[in-house]
């Protein structure tokens, strides 16, 4: 019993000072009481600021965070985020569906991270070897509300 003993102190003492706990920025300060009904995003990251048009593929990552959980559709038809490609006077919209991130009547606040990923980018212009552009999202909640607008970092995009 005391061999037992003696082996199973000092692995208590590894675990209790062998793990880490994860902090996030968001879970300290994701505060319930504050959360709207408007949802609210932030950029995260983007997987890559140097593409080749038709073959690269870029992925956005937003936290967000919604006081009545409203986020996202069961109906595939709908689109619920826009990523908007912003060069010069041309808009390239794109919409995707998300699907809901609470339980159906759910009345929660949530929050969490999404990827966005845009299979592949052009170059407007064919004069041109590459084109500069940023991207801006949001997302709309069920009730119709959008979110702000959050832009990515400048995209450099090359000709093939």
């Amino acid at each position: 019993m005391k061999k037992n003993i003696l082996i199973f102190i000092p692995i208590l003492v590894l675990l209790s000072f062998g793990c880490e706990r994860n902090h996030t920025e968001y879970s300290e300060t994701f505060d319930y009481e504050l959360l709207g009904e408007i949802p609210e995003i932030e950029f995260e990251s983007i997987s890559t600021t140097d593409v080749v048009e038709y073959a690269d593929s870029i992925a956005f990552t937003i936290f967000y965070q919604d006081g009545n959980g409203d986020i996202g559709t069961t109906d595939p038809d709908e689109t619920t985020i826009e990523l908007i490609d912003n060069r010069d006077s041309v808009n390239l919209i794109f919409n995707y569906h998300l699907s809901p991130r609470a339980p159906a009547g759910a009345d929660i606040a949530i929050q969490g991270t999404l990827d966005i990923i845009l299979n592949h980018s052009i170059i407007l212009d064919d004069s041109n070897t590459s084109e500069q552009t940023t991207f801006s999202l949001r997302i709309r909640d069920a009730a119709g509300n959008w979110s702000n607008r959050v832009e990515s970092p400048t995209v450099v995009i090359h000709q093939q």
